[in-house]
């Protein structure tokens, strides 16, 4: 694995870093470093990507050993641990960072993995991978819609539709049309459509934790923040209706 000080000089580094003590030698203090060594050490992890696997921790070992029996590398790959069960992998053959950066969806441990390209603005302990590559369901749709533009058309109102799954454009199967779409987990799935006035069925492969209630991932109903303040505000509603309709005795019952 190339090291940093491989690449960068320690004069070079040094040189390009700074130290000030606006307050004082006993106050806080504020460490420059330059644009131009930040570029250099950017440019030693340009082949890596950031992975997380959707719903589930996993341990380095085990997901280190699934990747690679997935993608098997013929190059070395390195893989790190990051806050939040994030994952760095570092790829020493563009070729293979590419395929695994573009060519999925990858599944491991029958949830998907999440992957993006790393960047250097890319915090682990406060940003999350937003969007991420699903197949949807399609459920019992007609048999005369099973054409690919139909389909890849319909999928746009989920999400960014990207391919229609081989056993579909073949009209093997016609319990359900497959598409590949990604989704921004940020904003709510669409559970429902409706195509020429008939409502069919949307459901995510792989997606188990979506709230019924508002369409997010991440959350079922009964911990939905807006269900509960659907639930705060019938109560509320309710017991103004008591008190305009009614008045409550000392005991707490109610009279009309």
């Amino acid at each position: 694995m190339l090291k940093p000080e491989d690449v960068l000089a320690d004069e070079f580094v040094r040189a390009g870093l700074g130290l000030e003590f606006p307050n004082g030698e006993d106050g806080e203090p504020v460490v420059t470093i330059g644009q131009e060594v930040l570029e250099v050490m950017n440019g030693i992890w340009k082949q890596c990507m950031i992975v997380k696997v959707l719903g589930r921790n996993i341990a380095i070992s085990a997901l280190s050993r699934k990747l690679r029996e997935m993608w098997k590398p013929k190059g070395a790959m390195y893989m790190m641990d990051l806050p939040r069960q994030f994952f760095m992998i570092r790829f020493k053959e563009e070729e293979e960072y590419m395929a695994a950066l573009t060519e999925g969806p990858w599944r491991v441990f029958e949830n998907y993995l999440m992957v993006q390209a790393w960047s250097p603005s890319f915090d682990p302990t406060q940003d999350d991978i937003d969007t991420t590559p699903v197949w949807i369901w399609l459920a019992n749709i007609p048999i005369n819609f099973y054409h690919k533009s139909i389909l890849m058309g319909t999928a746009r109102g989920t999400e960014k539709p990207i391919k229609v799954d081989l056993t579909t454009l073949h009209c093997e199967r016609a319990r359900f049309a497959r598409v590949f779409v990604e989704v921004n987990l940020r904003k709510p799935l669409k559970g429902t459509m409706l195509i020429n006035g008939e409502r069919y069925f949307v459901s995510y492969e792989g997606l188990s934790s979506i709230c019924l209630k508002c369409g997010l991932y991440r959350h079922l109903v009964h911990s939905c923040r807006q269900g509960r303040q659907e639930i705060v505000s019938h109560v509320e509603v309710a017991a103004h209706e008591k008190t305009t309709n009614g008045k409550c005795k000392s005991g707490g019952e109610w009279s009309r």
